[in-house]
């Protein structure tokens, strides 16, 4: 069940009268410190890739900023050169590439909040995979004229708001595993796992779709916590992606999310999952440590 605050959040459906300038300046987060200018992925200099890790790693997450391509999809799937073999979903299309629109009236968008306008809270991707991907990267082809805010919250802040004032509920995220289910694909984990001294992070909000979430009676107060924490806008780095740039996410070290959009606005994204285990992979830094459990 959702909290007073968490409910409150999803009411809000961000519309035509939205100021994203008062929102973006709220947050007082500098885009421009995490994001890299290039022309195309597959001509990135050895310097760019170098800065690229660079940026990823102290933020867990980068924005690419592309020059125009005629086929904008070349730069997303040029990635896998960096980040690893490509992650299929249920609603991959054959390059592997998850389409991130608002289908309207349509069944998919009945069963998924991804294709809808509405409030994506923060989350994780493929909390209901057995194995979800490492790595998370979202293309904007077209961005919503008002609203469609991209919403950042990394895994290491929530843990140490954890560990500073509810230290001992913290503990239990490491033992008792959080079962979520999507239509026939059910995963059970700890929200954090640590392994070889890193920290990662699994976590999906409860909300109105096709998708349970089974919490143990043990965590249910911290995951209440967690839940307020992290879906508090005060609390979370927000932006708005433009066209051409490709946000690329440690998904074991970040949540993310999205503001809604007006219904009669269209907003268009690429999504492409990435297992992380590249050439490149010994520059990954992926996850966090900390030196407090």
């Amino acid at each position: 069940m959702l909290t007073d605050n968490t409910q409150m959040f999803e009411r809000d459906d961000f519309g035509a009268d939205l100021d994203d300038q008062a929102i973006l300046e709220a947050s007082k987060f500098d885009v421009n410190q995490v994001t890299l200018k290039i022309s195309k992925v597959v001509e990135m200099s050895e310097l760019n890739i170098q800065k690229l890790f660079e940026i990823f790693n102290q933020y867990k997450f980068v924005i690419l900023e592309c020059n125009p391509l005629p086929n904008p999809k070349e730069n997303l799937l040029a990635l896998e050169k960096i980040f690893g073999s490509i992650k299929k979903s249920k609603r991959s299309e054959v390059d592997g590439i998850i389409p991130v629109e608002n289908l309207h009236n349509s069944s998919l968008a009945k069963t998924n909040v991804s294709t809808t306008n509405t409030i994506h809270l923060m989350h994780t991707d493929g909390s209901a995979e057995i194995d979800p991907p490492k790595i998370v990267a979202l293309q904007c082809e077209i961005p919503s004229h008002n609203g469609g805010l991209s919403q950042i919250i990394c895994a290491e802040s929530i843990y140490e708001y954890l560990r500073k004032n509810h230290f001992q509920e913290l503990q239990v995220l490491f033992i008792n595993p959080l079962t979520v289910t999507r239509v026939e694909q059910t995963a059970s984990r700890p929200i954090f796992v640590e392994q070889e001294g890193k920290i990662s992070i699994t976590f999906r909000t409860i909300r109105k779709d096709h998708v349970s979430i089974e919490i143990p009676s043990q965590i249910k107060k911290v995951y209440n916590i967690i839940n307020n924490y992290v879906n508090n806008p005060k609390n979370q780095l927000i932006f708005k992606l433009k066209a051409h740039q490709i946000l690329i996410l440690d998904n074991t070290g970040v949540l993310h999310g999205r503001t809604s959009f007006p219904e009669n606005e269209f907003r268009k994204l690429n999504k492409l999952w990435f297992d992380g285990i590249s050439e490149y992979s010994h520059r990954l830094q992926l996850g966090f440590m900390s030196k407090f459990k």
